[in-house]
């Protein structure tokens, strides 16, 4: 009955979407509190940490979340997917902008093919190479126009904003590889989701950031719960979409993320783009449209 109401590919494309705009709306509402004063490891702290937790209250067989066998996955998994991009854009999208920032979560993709077609995990295919070339071209695209608008820029934050694919792309494949048998999507993602608040809080106190800076106002309070309410359900559908589909199909929730990004970029933050970067923007549609023409019954199965 649910597959005669709502068919596999719908399904996939469906939490596609829906994922792509909760990350760009998770970065959009990072900019409001960030922006403020609220340190940007802290603020990923209590984001985790209450995703986390919402997600653990909610799910079935807790007790599977201290399985040692599960340890290293949450580790890593956190680590890759979550901690380290997470901070780093959290802290950029006060220098750089929503939209360009949501760009950076668009770039994994041709490195996830590459990764899974060389670990045997995706056929290769020309026709899914040329696609994702052309979105990854855009976005580089976007990167550089992007660049020339803004005055005074830091050429670290670039290289920074750099390190949020590479994780993201080790993080996509590892999840697949290491996808851990007969566990929920919830349980992985609360797991996923704490282990990153564990190593967020960690490195905190190394660095001496406070995860409970007095300057805060409390008005921010209700963003950052906001915040770990959204990260809940993005994660639930991202670890949903993970188990539907294949390293390379998730990849493209970057994509998806920094078109809503630049969306939301204008109509929230009034921020400006010009005529080129929506042509990017065009050409990173186009790109996903071409490298799924043949593998989209593939990605759903």
């Amino acid at each position: 009955m649910q597959r005669a109401i709502l068919p596999p590919q719908a399904a996939v494309w469906g939490l596609l979407l829906a994922n792509g705009f909760l990350i760009a709306l998770m970065l959009a509402l990072a900019k409001a509190a960030t922006s403020q004063g609220m340190p940007a490891i802290t603020y990923a702290f209590w984001q985790t940490l209450i995703a986390g937790a919402v997600l653990l209250l909610c799910a079935q067989k807790r007790r599977s979340l201290l399985e040692r066998r599960l340890t290293r996955y949450f580790l890593i998994s956190g680590l890759t997917g979550i901690a380290i991009p997470n901070a780093i854009g959290f802290y950029l999208v006060t220098k750089l902008g929503a939209g360009f920032t949501g760009i950076m979560y668009a770039l994994p993709p041709i490195f996830t093919f590459l990764l899974a077609t060389s670990m045997g995990l995706e056929k290769r295919s020309w026709i899914k190479l040329t696609g994702l070339s052309i979105a990854v071209v855009a976005c580089a695209w976007i990167v550089l126009q992007r660049h020339s608008e803004i005055s005074n820029p830091n050429i670290l934050w670039f290289a920074m904003g750099l390190i949020i694919p590479a994780m993201l792309s080790i993080g996509n494949v590892y999840r697949s590889v290491a996808w851990p048998d007969g566990v929920k999507p919830m349980i992985l993602a609360s797991g996923t989701l704490l282990a990153s608040a564990f190593t967020l809080g960690l490195f905190a106190g190394l660095t001496g950031t406070s995860i409970f800076p007095e300057s805060t106002e409390f008005h921010l309070h209700g963003i950052v719960v906001l915040q770990g309410l959204l990260t809940a359900l993005t994660y639930l559908c991202a670890f949903e979409l993970q188990r539907r589909s294949n390293p390379v199909f998730y990849s493209q929730l970057g994509a998806v993320a920094a078109v809503f990004g630049l969306l939301i970029g204008v109509i929230w933050f009034r921020e400006n783009y010009s005529l080129t970067i929506w042509l990017g923007a065009f050409l990173v549609i186009l790109g996903l449209r071409i490298s799924n023409r043949k593998s989209v019954q593939t990605a759903a199965t």
